[in-house]
């Protein structure tokens, strides 16, 4: 992807250089602009090293004198980051005195904008109203975060964290499945036994998070309902936390009449306490646990929601594939993911995978290990573009 990168004069610029060295290494391609105070906070010379291509700072440089035109031409996406109140200010009205401000002008590609400055300053009407004009003309403008700041003050203003401006940059700039609404559900719930002990398993929720980010990235607005997981979820995508397999049923369905598709990669926990000990229970001789099923969450959803797009997982033990169709079929899924267990592999907190789609049409795919996004992103051709490769 071809990215323009513009920077304006705000302290967080600073922030900048790391964020153009990772774009690169994921392999896009990275023009600099910036503005002539934004050149006073970070060295032109250390963003054309990490870009490995020129940074344009002044109007009508005598190396590509139409620069603003071409750039506007060139790139898939402009960025600007940080955007500062006075460059938004420009940017809403249409004016163009510097090279940053007469590119943005330019360009009718994708425009995603990333404000920061001091928190009276984000809240002026004036700015709030600059922020809603540019997100009408169809600019993607990302709040800032609350923290402490620069100037001292402390309250939104915050540059947004750097993997959320990587997660949102880093989009299909085509959005192929911009319009659908997907609920993701990730992670392992877990039935609290005692104050202190509960009922879980060993799901990580890499699975159900590489769903999140790659639809995502695909221009699909997502909700990540998550319970435990090992790993960070993604602070560009919207989430509910949950606890018992209880609360994810609740939360999914809740919200689900405003999605239309659920890709169940949860590993909700199948039984509960029939009562929680009030007390943490003493470790005096046998303990006898009275057990009780939890609801079934996608056959609850469906039951519903029957007109929603359902996606489940299966977890079988090896020679007991067959089960996984008949788990689609029973619970009215439009697709089912089959994850094996043998005594080679383990797919529950690896970072690998291997996996057969089925469809309710009767198509089917073989996914071999790989990598946990490598196997989303085959899985999520096959079931949304109907590509088998």
């Amino acid at each position: 992807m071809k990215i323009l990168f513009g920077i304006t004069g705000g302290i967080a610029a600073y922030k900048i250089p790391q964020v153009i060295r990772r774009l690169v290494q994921r392999g896009h391609e990275v023009e600099v602009v910036m503005t002539p105070a934004a050149a006073k906070l970070v060295s032109p010379f250390l963003l054309q090293t990490l870009s490995k291509r020129p940074v344009w700072v002044e109007d009508f440089d005598s190396r590509r004198p139409l620069a603003h035109i071409e750039l506007a031409d060139w790139c898939d996406v402009m960025v600007v980051a940080p955007a500062t109140a006075n460059t938004i200010a420009k940017l809403a009205w249409g004016m163009a005195d510097n090279l940053l401000t007469s590119t943005f002008l330019a360009c009718e590609k994708r425009k995603v904008i990333f404000p920061a400055m001091n928190v009276k300053m984000y809240e002026n009407l004036l700015t709030k109203q600059n922020i809603q004009r540019l997100r009408e003309v169809g600019c993607e403008v990302y709040e800032p975060e609350v923290g402490e700041l620069a100037c001292g003050y402390t309250g939104r203003g915050r540059l947004a964290d750097e993997e959320v401006i990587l997660g949102v940059v880093d989009r299909d700039p085509r959005k192929p499945l911009e319009g659908l609404r997907v609920v993701v559900s990730t992670g392992a719930t877990v039935e609290p036994l005692d104050p202190v002990r509960y009922i879980s398993n060993f799901s990580s929720g890499k699975m159900g998070i590489a769903f999140a980010k790659r639809l995502f990235s695909l221009g699909a607005e997502v909700l990540l309902v998550a319970g435990r997981t090992e790993i960070p979820l993604p602070l560009y995508i919207p989430s509910r936390r949950v606890q018992t397999t209880a609360d994810m049923l609740r939360v999914i369905d809740d919200v689900m009449k405003d999605y239309d598709v659920l890709v169940m990669a949860a590993a909700p926990a199948d039984f509960r306490a029939k009562e929680m000990a009030v007390e943490k229970i003493k470790r005096e001789g046998k303990l006898s646990l009275d057990l009780v099923s939890n609801p079934d969450i996608v056959a609850t959803i469906h039951e519903h929601y029957p007109e929603k797009r359902l996606i489940g997982f299966a977890l079988e033990m090896k020679g007991h594939e067959g089960n996984a169709k008949e788990k689609m079929k029973r619970k009215g899924l439009e697709a089912i993911i089959l994850n094996t267990v043998s005594s080679e592999f383990h797919p529950m907190g690896s970072d690998e995978n291997e996996v057969v789609v089925y469809k309710a049409s009767g198509e089917e795919i073989s996914i071999p290990r790989l990598p946990k996004e490598r196997v989303v992103e085959k899985v999520v051709d096959f079931l949304f573009f109907g590509e088998k490769a």
